[in-house]
């Protein structure tokens, strides 16, 4: 590499011979105005500089090629170690050269070539040694470029030329500017927990580069929008697509997992410093919602969990919820959901009462025109509220979408596994204190919903039903015999049967041939008991059901139904009979 007496002054010379050249015949207050003239106009200083850049990254390109040459190894680390020095001391600093310096980061192909090297079981222990060295080398002439990026923002006054060393910074970090994933890593922590924690005015340098870097995202975005969905179409079918595509945060297919990795560096810098300043959340939601940056609010919300969580760490749950709710418009609201459902609690803890007030009250700012209120903005707290009060809500969850309404009975049984296939009774019913909904629970509390007076439609109060027993890797052949079971023994008790009850009955002899037995010999009688023949309703469906199971195959479950039905009243039994013909 050239030597650093020799650079000195070549570029003092350079530098003397543009500012001799740019003051002449100019008043001493017009001479402050050069640097910047100069800077434009890319003098013979510059060039000089960039010449100088430029013989190290070759010198540094040619010991990757032969990493085993120890002469090029020796040139690229006297050219990569003296060069922090030399632009410590030189006059001034360029845009052009920082670039050039950060190419420096750039070690892809040594590291390429050292993974290789490792993949190889024949390779010698001393060979991968020799290789490891190498690629140290290669980092720390990488490393040594940052420091000339972290110096020329801390040391230079010129904001342009800080604004170039973090506009590189941030380049590197995003992936923007090629760099190796360590590289990229180092860069990032450089970028947040030194440049920006230095001074205000670096930080909002900081805050505003990394804003370019998503507007780029953005706009990549929204140009590979119709590539992306057309190769998502082909993976999941054009009808499917759209309905899932708010919805689904894992790609569809290999372009759109590609489009999300190239945009997710931007956004993890972007969170980063969210956490810093919460208000710039804004920003980041605001670009992510754009017409067609699909892929770009998918990247978002995958990296949502770890944003929600530290913020609310540092924050605290509710007080970041309902500041980032009010920083949020209609047009954010799937990216605002996303954060609020990823601060509850992973596992173990309930969410705070604080959160759950703060989930409250943002429900009841964010009503439509109609003043209708939105159930999706308390599903992330449904686990901590208390039952009695989830079965006033339930109604909310049944009037909304399948998706919603799934969403919500999830979260309000996600705490209770352990006692899906029971029914709790209140410790103290003057007190309540039982948290969540089991599955059980929810299928005897949709049972008993009084929809007309939610002004719910009986087909949607049905369908609603039905939703739950075609999701059988939920609700179970188990959990609805528990639910049906609890339903008639409180009919004996007195209450009475939902309008529901025997349409779910004969839904579950449709579905769940195992159960058929346990209907014919426990159920069906029961419900005889109960007298469920006082109930026109009611007993047309207990009829249909002994109908159809009388008319199995099975001869055991043929004859059980019978059974049944021999301790119907004489009245009844002959009205069967007649029906039966």
């Amino acid at each position: 590499g050239p030597s650093s007496s020799l650079t000195n002054r070549i570029l003092n010379e350079s530098y003397l011979e543009d500012i001799t050249t740019a003051t002449e015949g100019q008043r001493n207050d017009d001479i402050s105005e050069w640097d910047d003239q100069r800077l434009q106009n890319g003098g013979r200083y510059e060039k000089s500089l960039n010449v100088y850049i430029l013989s190290i990254l070759d010198a540094c390109k040619k010991a990757d090629e032969k990493p085993n040459d120890d002469r090029r190894q020796r040139l690229a680390t006297l050219g990569a170690s003296t060069l922090p020095q030399q632009l410590a001391i030189a006059p001034a600093i360029t845009a052009s050269a920082l670039e050039l310096t950060s190419a420096l980061c750039d070690i892809t192909a040594i590291t390429k070539k050292a993974k290789e090297l490792e993949r190889k079981a024949s390779t010698k222990l001393e060979q991968n040694g020799a290789m490891h060295a190498i690629l140290k080398a290669a980092e720390k002439r990488a490393t040594g470029a940052l420091y000339v990026l972290r110096d020329a923002a801390f040391q230079r006054t010129k904001s342009d030329v800080r604004r170039s060393a973090i506009d590189c910074a941030v380049g590197i970090a995003t992936g923007r500017l090629p760099a190796s994933p360590t590289i990229e890593g180092m860069a990032l922590k450089l970028v947040i927990n030194v440049l920006f924690k230095k001074s205000t005015d670096l930080a909002n340098t900081v805050v505003a580069s990394a804003t370019e870097e998503l507007e780029r995202a953005s706009v990549y975005a929204i140009k590979n929008f119709d590539r992306i969905k057309k190769a998502n179409e082909k993976v999941t079918g054009a009808s499917q697509q759209q309905r899932e595509s708010n919805y689904a945060h894992s790609p569809q297919s290999d372009e759109e997992k590609l489009a999300i990795e190239r945009v997710r560096k931007p956004v993890v810098l972007f969170a980063a410093l969210c956490l810093r300043r919460p208000e710039i959340i804004k920003t980041l939601m605001s670009i992510s919602c754009r017409q067609d940056a699909n892929i770009l609010a998918k990247a978002v919300r995958n990296n949502m969990p770890k944003l929600a969580r530290n913020a609310a760490i540092k924050h605290g749950d509710a007080k970041i919820a309902l500041q980032v709710a009010e920083l949020a418009d209609d047009s954010e609201n799937q990216l605002l959901l996303s954060f609020l459902d990823n601060l509850t609690p992973v596992e173990g803890n309930v969410p705070s009462q604080e959160l759950i007030d703060a989930c409250h009250t943002i429900q009841e700012n964010k009503v439509d025109s109609k003043g209708k209120k939105d159930p999706r903005f308390i599903i992330p707290i449904l686990s901590g509220m208390k039952r009695q009060d989830l079965v006033k809500k339930l109604p909310e969850f049944v009037a909304a979408d399948d998706i919603v309404f799934k969403a919500a009975l999830r979260r309000m049984s996600e705490r209770l596994g352990r006692h899906a296939l029971i029914y709790r009774e209140e410790p103290n019913a003057e007190s309540p204190s039982l948290n969540g909904i089991t599955l059980c629970e929810q299928i005897v509390f949709l049972h008993r919903m009084d929809f007309k007076a939610a002004s719910i439609a009986l087909r949607r109060y049905l369908d609603a039903i039905s939703v739950c027993l075609e999701d059988d890797t939920v609700f179970t052949h188990s959990v609805i015999m528990v639910a049906l079971d609890h339903i008639s023994e409180t009919f004996l008790a007195g209450e009475a049967l939902p309008l529901a009850y025997m349409r779910t009955i004969i839904l579950t002899c449709n579905k769940y041939d195992s159960l058929h037995l346990w209907i014919c010999d426990v159920l069906l009688p029961r419900l005889i008991e109960g007298e469920v023949y006082s109930h026109k309703r009611q007993w047309e469906g207990w009829i249909r059901c002994a109908k159809f199971l009388e008319s199995r195959s099975d001869k055991s479950i043929s004859s059980l139904a019978r059974a049944a039905i021999e301790k119907l009243p004489e009245e009844q039994k002959q009205m069967y009979n007649a029906l039966r013909r």
